[in-house]
């Protein structure tokens, strides 16, 4: 890998209509058992229909939620996908340098060669919450039947993670989504004395706006940890932050400060994929311009 990545601008962060999680493996796994999935899913869900029930493709429409559309309402499917052969290469150098949650990471990516991947359909019209709800509930349904998993990638956030890691955090069910599919990314910026960005990866998928930080200064890990905690606020609390409004900052001790105050602004994103972003604007800390 080269020391100073060169962005390709030309990527576009779109909101995902169908919603995936790829659980990779080094050897081909055994296919799921359908029936302990079936129960899994009944026990997390309660009323579910099968929809497909291929060897390759299993679908259960979970009567739980329900998506509005104009020619009526249905419910939304979970949906797994198994037998997929996975090419790490497919994984950017640029997304390589922000596999913080595994050690050396890229060298785990390179040894898995398959996947299956868990995801949904028709849920996209729902609101957000209960979208990711389900999609949380369903990954603990698939996770813990598959033993052969190796690691668990999310495409939307560029973020690898254990599987131990992710059934054994004891988090608050409305916290899953920015633990599991957020990715806080950090970037030294060269040609500058010391510059840095914080951003995040991963709530756009869902509708709602990551966040950026351009900064000289401060802690970087105070600054990832500010970042995650912004987007768990703003996930509870569907982003009610609006440009021009100043919310608490880091303070010296390198927690949120009521008595530190920054402003905010939706811009476009300083770092690839292209997308809206909520920008904290860290007052002295701040760097660049705006």
């Amino acid at each position: 890998m080269s020391d100073i990545l060169q962005q390709d601008l030309s990527q576009e962060a779109e909101f995902s209509h169908m919603f995936m999680i790829e659980l990779l493996f080094e050897e081909r796994p055994a296919l799921i058992d359908r029936d302990a999935l079936e129960k899994a899913a009944r026990e997390k869900f309660g009323e579910i229909e099968t929809v497909m029930s291929g060897d390759e493709m299993i679908s259960f429409a979970v009567k739980k939620y329900t998506a509005h559309f104009k020619e009526g309402d249905i419910p939304p499917m979970a949906v797994l996908a198994q037998g997929l052969e996975f090419d790490s290469s497919s994984v950017s150098e640029f997304d390589r340098y922000q596999l913080w949650d595994v050690r050396d990471g890229g060298e785990l990516l390179d040894k898995c060669r398959f996947k299956c991947f868990v995801s949904e359909m028709m849920s996209a019209v729902m609101d957000y919450k209960d979208r990711c709800e389900m999609m949380m509930d369903w990954l603990e349904c698939v996770l813990p039947l598959m033993p052969e998993c190796t690691a668990v990638w999310v495409p939307s956030a560029g973020k690898l993670m254990l599987p131990e890691a992710v059934l054994g955090n004891n988090i608050p069910r409305e916290q899953r989504f920015v633990h599991r599919c957020v990715n806080a990314r950090f970037f030294n910026i060269d040609g500058t004395d010391g510059d840095m960005i914080v951003d995040t990866l991963g709530m756009y998928a869902v509708g709602l706006p990551d966040v950026q930080l351009h900064f000289n200064g401060l802690e970087p890990d105070a600054v990832v940890d500010y970042a995650y905690n912004i987007c768990l606020y703003n996930y509870d609390e569907n982003a009610p932050i609006e440009s021009g409004e100043t919310i608490d900052g880091i303070g010296e001790d390198g927690r949120i400060s009521m008595d530190v105050q920054w402003t905010c602004q939706y811009e476009d994103a300083l770092i690839q994929p292209v997308r809206t972003v909520l920008d904290i604007n860290p007052a002295e800390f701040a760097a660049g311009k705006r």
